[in-house]
């Protein structure tokens, strides 16, 4: 969110734009409204050589006046009050309201603000909120609420004008509400609920309109590819106990087969005896960046016994080890001790994250297409009844 210092609103002389230019972005996928003011379009687009010689200038400025003020923006000067300012969020210094020509009504519609350095240079571009449909209201929509207004009184101004000088029951919806419903109860549950088109619920592809089907054609094939991974990285993520259980048959197979090594010092030997040395193998596999198929994961998934599924792998890591041969080992498996293995520090945990949040994504990837959807057929829905009026 755009940073804005707010002394004494600022009369400006920018020509104010219409509701219409504000929400023009109705169709866009996209929560935030990147929007181009009128007088900007109105003006002579600066060139790139324009600004290159306003930037060097610009970071050419010293940053203090001759009285020990610092100044800002591109007019270089310092802060008294009285002026609106904002907040780059590319490179962080501040700039007039007056100087970027934007009117300081539209102060909380901002999201982004980048100035026309740091669009230059690509860094960013400008993001406005959505504006409230109330007209004269230039406060931001309630976004989480998905919500056209910015307050419920904002929104019950709006439908009051709205009905002000219209007949809002004619004869025939009564006759429509007396013929629909048969119970008071009936009555109260009107309106709960949006009424869905025929072809919407439940859904008919072939009735709706072919931008409307091909809308949800691409919706379907995102859908499936997204399916598709999410139920491969959840095979996947089914499978880290089959690793970990691997891991642990390996260590406790090695640990079986290691002799008693003897005490540096006599004394301690006849204290303690011989002890044990622990076996705790790194066990990196580089084949885990290798993606098996679904049903691969699936099969070794559902083996009942893991030592029998492994057993060749298990085997060959096990006389290798045992037989100080790991240095011409040509397995996939690090058989480096876990403590000692830099390299791979920490890998088990990290892989485990990895799964998780790529699940994660696609989960909320999933959640974001049908909303899409949702969005699409809900769009034509109304469309249609505003059709009908």
């Amino acid at each position: 969110m755009a940073e804005i210092r707010e002394k004494t609103p600022l009369e400006t002389t920018s020509t104010p734009e219409t509701e219409h230019d504000l929400v023009r972005k109705r169709k866009s996928k996209s929560p935030s409204l990147a929007v181009e003011t009128k007088r900007a379009k109105d003006e002579d687009v600066e060139s790139n050589e324009d600004i290159a010689k306003q930037y060097k200038r610009f970071k050419a400025a010293p940053k203090y006046n001759l009285n020990s003020e610092e100044v800002y923006c591109i007019c270089r000067k310092p802060d008294h009050g009285g002026e609106l300012m904002v907040g780059c969020d590319g490179c962080e210094e501040w700039f007039h309201f007056k100087c970027m020509k934007i009117n300081s009504q539209y102060k909380y519609l901002i999201d982004k603000f980048y100035c026309k350095f740091c669009q230059w240079k690509g860094v960013g571009s400008m993001l406005w909120n959505r504006k409230c449909r109330m007209p004269g209201c230039f406060q931001p929509i309630r976004k989480a609420e998905k919500s056209k207004y910015c307050s419920e009184e904002c929104g019950r101004r709006y439908l009051q004008g709205k009905l002000q000088g219209s007949e809002v029951l004619t004869p025939q919806h009564i006759k429509f509400v007396l013929t629909y419903i048969n119970t008071y109860d009936d009555l109260i549950k009107m309106g709960v609920e949006f009424p869905e088109l025929p072809e919407v619920s439940p859904l008919d592809m072939e009735k709706l309109p072919l931008h409307i089907r091909n809308e949800l054609v691409e919706n379907a094939s995102k859908v499936d590819k997204v399916q598709s991974e999410h139920s491969l990285v959840t095979a996947r993520e089914s499978f880290l106990p089959i690793i970990k259980e691997k891991i642990r048959i390996i260590n406790e197979r090695l640990q079986n087969t290691v002799e008693p090594v003897e005490e540096e010092s006599a004394k301690k030997k006849k204290k303690k005896g011989s002890k044990t040395k622990k076996v705790d193998l790194c066990c990196f596999d580089k084949r885990l960046d290798d993606l098996l198929t679904k049903e691969e994961y699936e099969k070794m998934i559902q083996s009942d016994n893991i030592y029998e599924t492994f057993k060749d792998e298990i085997d060959e890591i096990v006389h290798a080890y045992n037989n100080q041969d790991n240095i011409s080992y040509n397995g996939s498996m690090c058989l480096q001790d876990r403590r000692k293995c830099l390299r791979h520090n920490g890998w088990f945990g990290l892989l485990t994250d990895q799964v998780w949040k790529r699940r994660t994504e696609l989960e909320n990837a999933l959640q974001k297409l049908e909303e899409e959807k949702f969005e699409t057929l809900r769009a034509y829905s109304i469309s249609r009844y505003e059709e009908d009026k």
